[in-house]
């Protein structure tokens, strides 16, 4: 019983391209002005920078500069291909939808983000 449970798991775990899959992405990162502050989930990066950020998660960005409108995004995540072949996978056999659990079977939206900061009004009265 417990080799045909092993034999099991196993079966889950290579049968699942998603799982196999990286945990993290990497985001391309620059900004139209030299010396902006970016901050990407709340961590500070001096730019251009190669970012590495969990593939099912929300991406935060802020850059700001003095004199410049602060800029703030948020880079969304979708299923991936290897996500979308173990949910086809699994209805044939269930063990690919283990890898549906998995980071591996989701993607950034975006990975090269170029940040444009706009020069602020100076109409201030």
């Amino acid at each position: 019983m417990k080799r045909l449970i092993c034999a099991l798991l196993l079966c889950s775990v290579f049968s699942s391209c998603s799982a196999v899959m990286p945990v993290k992405q990497v985001i391309n990162l620059n900004c139209s002005e030299q010396d902006a502050v970016c901050m990407v989930n709340g961590m500070r990066y001096k730019l251009p920078a190669y970012i590495e950020v969990k593939r099912n998660e929300f991406v935060s960005i802020k850059c700001s500069k003095e004199g410049y409108t602060p800029v703030l995004k948020t880079i969304n995540y979708h299923i991936s291909e290897t996500g979308i072949l173990d949910a086809v996978g699994t209805a044939c056999c269930l063990f690919p939808g283990i890898g549906l659990l998995t980071p591996g079977a989701w993607s950034l939206d975006e990975t090269n983000v170029m940040i444009q900061l706009y020069p602020e009004n100076d109409n201030k009265k």
